[in-house]
């Protein structure tokens, strides 16, 4: 349950966006439509504003003020909504005062001229003798306000968003769900307007909120699986090989994160570090992705034996991936965790530390000489650590010293470099000439 909490207070859940996009039917999505606005940043967002709505309505003259606060945010918070959703998030935006300063305030005023505008046409309907024109037109209003929102939302330009084929289009293609949501959305300012002055007026005033959130992303989630037929130019984020992809490689990285906090936390590192091995990721689109954020996670949560073990297994894949200036990193901070930290095999120091001396890294080159002398000593991998010193006495134009450190390696007849090491013999002993 509280993991659950903590995906819902995200900015990003790809979970919650991959079913949003992968499911186009309104009624299949229908519930997830009606959790949105309980989940995350909304809940407090419907809480707070049906309190301050309901106290607007005791505060008299000074209610006008403080509404026109709230509607601003409301308005600017509804069509965040619309437009998050129609970029393919499934998620609450948050609300902050700073909308009120950052918000474009010309298609606000916009919301407010088409409220206006609709009760002064009501007012001008009614006549004496036939209330039902003045009723008729507002209930023709109030039915097109979340359409002509949303075409404020995500229209390019206000023209385009003045268009009233746009909202149409927003109600044609929302459907049957649209003509509910709109009779929920009247339903619940109905039950507001009876109960004005009572206590039970708070909860109609966050149905309200919550009518007018459900009916925002349920406009969003039209337009972003009818782009098309709306015209509409927003940036949807539909979903592409490489991000069910990469979805899949962050579902794997959090269950087997899951298992190794468990086993952890229950005092068995042993099954924590089988689980770890166990998981390859070698299938997946971005194995080496998987291994560096396995590696950080580890090291975030100051797991050395595990960041040893995994730190090993990165390695042997940037080094098989020719990117063995990554690896000499990994080894780096391998080194820091323990200076006993050895590579496996062994044979992979010597690429390592040709990487460390063609990049002038002096210390961590030494490093790995003095590991290598300690460990393997007598074995190839210290003659190949000792070739690369003379070749850097070389460079250092010590050729005396170098000349020195290479005559013993003419011995190695079956070493790996054995023509390497007869050319730069060769060569410094002709200089000593």
């Amino acid at each position: 349950m509280a993991e659950d909490e903590a995906r819902d207070v995200r900015l990003q859940d790809p979970e919650a966006d991959q079913l949003m996009v992968t499911t186009p039917h309104v009624w299949r999505y229908l519930p997830w439509l009606l959790y949105y606005p309980l989940r995350g940043y909304a809940m407090p967002i419907v809480v707070v504003m049906g309190v301050l709505i309901w106290i607007c309505g005791y505060a008299g003259i000074f209610g006008f003020a403080a509404s026109s606060i709230v509607f601003g945010w409301m308005g600017y918070y509804s069509m965040g909504v619309v437009s998050r959703t129609a970029q393919g998030f499934a998620i609450p935006p948050p609300l902050g005062t700073e909308v009120l300063f950052e918000g474009e305030k010309l298609r606000l005023a916009m919301l407010v001229m088409y409220i206006v505008s609709v009760l002064l046409m009501t007012v001008a309907a009614t006549r004496p003798g036939h209330p039902g024109w003045g009723v008729l037109v507002f209930i023709v209003g109030v039915y097109l306000l979340p359409a002509f929102l949303a075409s404020l939302a995500l229209q390019p330009d206000l023209l385009s968003a003045l268009n009233p084929l746009v909202s149409l289009g927003f109600v044609w293609h929302t459907g049957f769900a649209y003509l509910l949501a709109c009779l929920a959305l009247a339903g619940a300012g109905f039950l507001g307007v009876l109960l004005s002055g009572h206590l039970a007026g708070i909860f109609t005033s966050m149905l309200l909120v919550y009518g007018l959130l459900f009916i925002c992303h349920l406009i969003g989630y039209v337009a972003y699986h009818r782009q098309d037929q709306l015209n509409l130019a927003v940036s949807v984020q539909r979903p592409t090989a490489e991000s069910i992809a990469a979805e899949q490689q962050a579902v794997r990285m959090r269950a087997l994160l899951a298992e190794l906090d468990k086993q952890l936390a229950a005092k068995n590192p042993q099954a924590a570090r089988d689980a770890m091995l166990k998981e390859t990721g070698m299938d997946l689109a971005n194995p080496r992705g998987f291994h560096e954020d396995l590696f950080e996670a580890l090291r975030m949560r100051h797991q050395d034996a595990l960041s040893l073990v995994q730190g090993i297994r990165l390695i042997q894949l940037l080094i098989h991936q020719k990117r063995v200036p990554r690896a000499l990193d990994i080894c780096e901070q391998c080194l820091d965790i323990s200076a006993q930290f050895m590579p496996h095999p062994p044979a992979l120091t010597v690429p390592l530390a040709e990487e460390a001396l063609r990049d002038k890294r002096m210390a961590l080159f030494a490093r790995l000489d003095t590991l290598v002398e300690q460990r393997l000593p007598g074995t190839d991998e210290a003659a190949s650590l000792q070739f690369l010193k003379a070749r850097g006495l070389v460079e250092q134009h010590q050729d005396a010293a170098a000349l020195a450190l290479v005559t013993p390696l003419l011995s190695r007849e079956n070493h790996p470099w054995r023509a390497r090491i007869v050319a730069l013999h060769g060569a410094l002993s002709g200089l000593q000439r």
